[in-house]
């Protein structure tokens, strides 16, 4: 009784702020939810005319909440049945895939909808992403969806150790946009200011910036800082990388759209990161890629390749941010050749990110949904 009350004080706030939609939800075959990862997907099937549910708090729908009232001890779940069934989709996508409440979409018998999910960012394992899913089933049934589209193969195997869904390692979104690009020597660097760990006083790994400096001026080498920040931040960016590069030649690239820092790294042949998807995504776009674990509060669940094991330090990674181990990183990525950077990391590398350019495994499948020629599983 205790945890249902606290869900409808939850829900009573949740509903003061938010706008009111007195309007049943259109029929569409495709239902994408979530506007706030909607991108690209509304762009990619624009013709199938997607419907988007909003499920940030930007709005309520109130007949789909009214439909819910009888199953409001589903929480979330409850809502998310009423509003798909005043929309009768074909096909729902998401990516906001960790969402637990999105694995049970499929818990009612004969739905005839299919639910895939869409991997939206660097998954460490399942207990650290996503622990409610470690239990058999959630309260209200067993985790399924029909279809998981991930980076690589080893995401699905996390998720089969808990539920049944069909993996497809179909890489980042995202970087499945751009081509594979030919090597150029130029260093880059994933910035790792972020605004937040700032206020919290979180580590931002300073020593592997105070290295990276030291190395950068003896060997004179430029270097290009991918930001985080937007133009609203850019300058408080630029502050903390002057603050802590003072000596060597570099340049930051503030990120103004969804796909700048993608665009960015295009330039550079040779991309160093802590810990960030972009690595892997560049990865698998055959750029020459360093991992330096810095942060010492997330050296231990970020470390690289996890879930999988490859050890403390590789040809191309180390959790040890020091001017000798930065310097034997780069030494080795300025001077390997083709043929070896290829034996050294592509056996890791389709482990952990693979490249579709064009997207055309998600493409083939959602259209083989929404025209019924998809061979059922």
């Amino acid at each position: 009784m205790k945890a249902f009350l606290q869900l409808l004080q939850r829900a009573y706030k949740y509903f003061r702020s938010t706008k009111r939609v007195w309007r049943r939800p259109p029929r569409a075959s495709l239902l994408i939810i979530d506007r706030g990862t909607a991108s690209p997907l509304d762009e990619m099937f624009a013709h199938h005319n997607p419907h988007i549910m909003e499920i940030r708090g930007e709005s309520v729908n109130m007949f789909a909440l009214l439909r819910a009232l009888p199953k409001i001890h589903l929480g979330a779940v409850a809502y998310l049945e009423a509003y798909i069934d005043f929309v009768k989709p074909k096909l729902i996508l998401s990516r906001t895939d960790n969402n637990h409440a999105l694995w049970q979409l499929k818990r009612r018998p004969n739905v005839t909808y299919k639910v895939a999910l869409i991997q939206n960012g660097w998954r460490l394992d399942l207990e650290f992403e996503m622990p409610i899913l470690l239990s058999a089933a959630g309260s209200i049934g067993q985790w399924f969806v029909d279809t998981v589209f991930s980076y690589g193969p080893t995401w699905p195997a996390q998720i089969a150790r808990i539920t049944k869904a069909e993996g497809v390692a179909s890489g980042s979104i995202l970087a499945n946009t751009f081509k594979k690009s030919e090597y150029q020597q130029r260093v880059s660097l994933v910035s790792t200011f972020r605004t937040g760990y700032v206020r919290q006083k979180l580590d931002l790994g300073l020593d592997l910036y105070h290295s990276l400096d030291s190395y950068l001026t003896k060997k004179s080498l430029d270097l290009t800082v991918i930001g985080f920040s937007g133009n609203e931040n850019s300058n408080d960016e630029y502050e903390f990388i002057k603050l802590h590069m003072p000596t060597s030649k570099w340049n930051l690239r503030a990120r103004q759209h969804r796909l700048s820092s993608y665009e960015s790294l295009e330039l550079c042949g040779i991309v160093l990161v802590d810990q960030s998807s972009l690595g892997y995504e560049m990865l698998a776009l055959g750029k020459r890629v360093g991992f330096i674990a810095s942060m010492e509060w997330s050296k231990s669940t970020h470390r690289f390749g996890k879930p999988l094991e490859f050890g403390e330090k590789g040809p191309f990674w180390t959790n040890d941010p020091s001017e000798e181990e930065i310097g034997r990183i780069l030494d080795y990525l300025l001077s390997v050749s083709d043929e070896q950077w290829e034996r050294d990391s592509g056996w890791i590398r389709d482990q952990l990110m693979v490249h579709d350019y064009g997207n055309t495994k998600i493409r083939a499948y959602v259209e083989g949904v929404l025209t019924d020629s998809l061979e059922s599983k």
